[in-house]
């Protein structure tokens, strides 16, 4: 009895002494992969109590980039449609110059001003329907529809009202008419009417509203004085305007294009405003990324290099274990031939 009771021992041991060997090697195949793959765990469950911040610091990650990827694009828009505003302002104090000086000197050469609101007029309308892969800046969320429609709508429309003008004089009427000139009426798409703003996210509970659309104040007065201008000729004898009625109507075409460049202005002035805000989210959304990454990293990544330690001592932990199971095998054969 005493050597079956032997057996039986020296099997007991055999078996825990697998279970050590088994968990030993479980160790090792572990931080063989923390020091291949560079994290703590490949799943969520092997991280214990870091789980949970771990997921949430991932589920922050794509969302704040989403936020950057928002910010770029915004940029990229707010800037050209700085510089088009820029240079419809550029084109409006041009106007005003040259009607200063078209009044200062001889009234009746006005070839060299026409052609200056022709060109100015094209400029502006083409600021007006700048795009980017189609996408029309100014608009509004009607960004599928060029905002400026109809130049010849927009000609026809000043040159029935100029002529009307020449055969009357009436200045009043004509500036009247003109002032009551909708949006459509100087060339502007209709969908502007109905179209709605155009906001994008940049941060959490952070959306700016960057909506700049033509048929505002300022584009209507500049297009206002640059067609009136390009059309407006100079009164002969056969016409009942006079010189006078002219010089009246080129000071309403003055302070028409000098009124749309100071609101130009100040439409910019607001979106330069938004952009500002627009880069400090930026860099706000920059720190935070910053922050959610390195936070990741301690969580998942591993320190190989006391990986690499653990392996070394585990190895030598092995070889011992492994010693013991052979000898615990060999005295558990001999104990069992001799039973």
């Amino acid at each position: 009895m005493s050597g079956a009771s032997n057996n039986v021992s020296l099997l007991g041991q055999s078996t825990a002494q697998s279970q050590r060997l088994a968990d030993l090697r479980q160790q090792m195949d572990d931080l063989s992969r923390q020091v291949t793959t560079g994290q703590v765990a490949d799943t969520y469950s092997g991280l214990g109590t870091n789980a949970d911040p771990l997921q949430n610091l991932n589920n922050q990650e794509p969302l704040l980039q989403s936020y950057q990827a928002n910010i770029t694009n915004v940029s990229n828009k707010m800037t050209l449609m700085n510089n088009a505003l820029t240079n419809i302002s550029s084109v409006g104090n041009q106007l005003v110059t040259s009607i200063q000086t078209q009044l200062q000197n001889d009234p009746t050469d006005i070839s060299n001003i026409q052609q200056i609101a022709k060109q100015g007029l094209s400029t502006v309308e083409a600021m007006i329907n700048q795009n980017i892969s189609g996408q029309y800046l100014f608009a509004g969320s009607d960004s599928a529809s060029p905002p400026f429609a109809d130049d010849s709508t927009l000609n026809s429309n000043f040159n029935n009202q100029i002529q009307g003008w020449l055969s009357t004089g009436n200045t009043a009427a004509l500036t009247g008419t003109i002032n009551g000139f909708s949006a459509t009426n100087l060339g502007l798409s209709p969908g502007l009417s109905t179209s709605g703003n155009v906001t994008t996210q940049i941060g959490d509970n952070q959306n700016v509203d960057y909506t700049v659309n033509a048929n505002a104040p300022g584009f209507q007065n500049i297009i206002r004085a640059l067609t009136l201008v390009a059309n407006l000729p100079y009164p002969s004898g056969a016409n009942v305007a006079t010189p006078i009625d002219f010089q009246n109507v080129m000071n309403y075409a003055l302070t028409t294009a000098q009124k749309g460049v100071q609101q130009v202005s100040d439409t910019a002035q607001t979106l330069a405003g938004k952009f500002t805000q627009v880069q400090a989210q930026q860099t706000q959304n920059t720190s935070d990324l910053t922050l959610v990454q390195n936070q990741i990293s301690k969580l998942e990544g591993a320190d190989t290099t006391s990986a690499i330690a653990q392996m070394q001592t585990l190895q030598t932990q092995l070889q011992a274990s492994y010693q013991v199971t052979g000898m615990v095998s060999k005295l558990s054969l001999v104990n069992y031939l001799s039973f």
